[in-house]
């Protein structure tokens, strides 16, 4: 039954959506759209839209418009793959858009894999953060003069810098040689452990104005958010953070002793002062959740995936049932830019491994 009213339901919307002013037959030739898929498409996807490969997406149900537009990309080459580009450059308008309405209009799979539905928690990696922690201070809070806090920065902020003392791009002879047998694996861990730490506020130092450090300041939150605590993925938060390191690193920055790819606005030595002593004195938030559910991340991308209001982007893609390892294969490269958006590119920056797969796994389930 719940097929049958499926297949209603896609019919009626593909009519309604290509029918041409004047025309009473839609546009769609669905026989037409079979006879391709079988010919050309049905080895990877089957006939009824399954990928024949984990990795091979799912197309049943999606909508037509995005199936045009993907097969769009892929004939122009703003999406590369060889074998589909070689396909797509022989057919029609006509023949996208009949092969596109096929799939579109078979019913929803019931789901495949055998993926068992996990949350996200970031507890294993405080054996990662002991490391860390002689210096860095218990759950990232530093309490030694001159030493970073870690509680509560960015996971992929961490991840990066972490690497880069790993690789000795950042220069520290102590990090390098303690983080040598480091896996990613293990970093990703450690990072995301304290990303879920808040540190307190801390009194004001013996130096600086925290109320002048509040105006000196207002250039430094263009980047790294209100009372210092960032929401870009790659912008270190610096609420509560050790206030001599503070002034050291803000001093490292305008004598080009660190690089960034920003210009840091160029200050005095007294508004430094008082931007360490107005940070300081603010709390920090942990930057993820000590635990999240994939049903909790998806609420974020069914914002445009699967609106609540029902009036959804049809050229964005249905993720509900789709194959798990392609999706987590998909996100990881909007993650890492191999996949060209940039807001699929920000909303994933901040995802570890273990956050992909747990998303992919809550989607593939549906």
């Amino acid at each position: 039954m719940k097929n049958i009213l499926f297949s209603v339901a896609v019919f009626a919307l593909l009519a309604a959506c290509s029918e041409e002013p004047g025309s009473t037959e839609p546009a769609f030739d669905l026989a037409a759209g079979k006879a391709i898929a079988e010919a050309d498409c049905s080895a990877c996807h089957g006939m009824d839209g399954r990928g024949a490969t984990s990795e091979i997406p799912n197309l049943t149900a999606q909508p037509a418009q995005y199936l045009i537009e993907a097969m769009h990309a892929y004939r122009d080459g703003r999406r590369l793959h060889a074998a589909l580009q070689d396909m797509t450059t022989g057919m029609s308008e006509a023949d996208i858009a009949n092969i596109a309405a096929y799939y579109a209009s078979q019913p929803p799979l019931e789901p495949g894999g055998n993926h068992a539905p996990t949350n996200v928690t970031y507890a294993e990696g405080a054996t990662v953060a002991v490391l860390c922690e002689e210096c860095h201070g218990e759950k990232g809070i530093s309490t030694t003069e001159g030493v970073p806090n870690l509680a509560g920065q960015q996971p992929a902020y961490l991840i990066a810098s972490t690497l880069q003392y790993q690789s000795g791009a950042r220069s520290h002879e102590d990090m390098v040689e303690m983080l040598t047998e480091l896996e990613q694996v293990d970093i990703e861990k450690m990072a995301m452990y304290f990303a879920s730490q808040s540190a307190p506020m801390r009194e004001a130092p013996p130096f600086g104005d925290p109320v002048a450090g509040e105006a000196d300041s207002a250039s430094c939150g263009k980047c790294h958010g209100a009372r210092g605590i960032s929401h870009e993925p790659m912008v270190p938060s610096l609420a509560a953070q050790e206030p001599v390191y503070l002034v050291s690193a803000i001093k490292a920055y305008r004598s080009h002793d660190r690089s960034d790819e920003t210009k840091m606005p160029v200050k005095t030595d007294e508004q430094i002062n008082n931007i360490a002593a107005y940070y300081t004195t603010q709390a920090m938030t942990a930057s993820v959740d000590e635990e999240l559910s994939g049903q909790e991340m998806a609420a974020k991308c069914d914002r445009c995936h699967n609106p609540a209001s029902g009036e959804r982007n049809l050229s964005i893609p249905s993720l509900r049932g789709q194959s798990h390892d392609y999706l987590v294969k998909a996100i990881k490269e909007y993650r890492d830019s191999d996949r060209e958006n940039s807001m699929m590119h920000k909303m994933s920056a901040r995802y570890s491994d273990q956050m992909i797969e747990t998303l992919a796994t809550y989607y593939a389930a549906q």
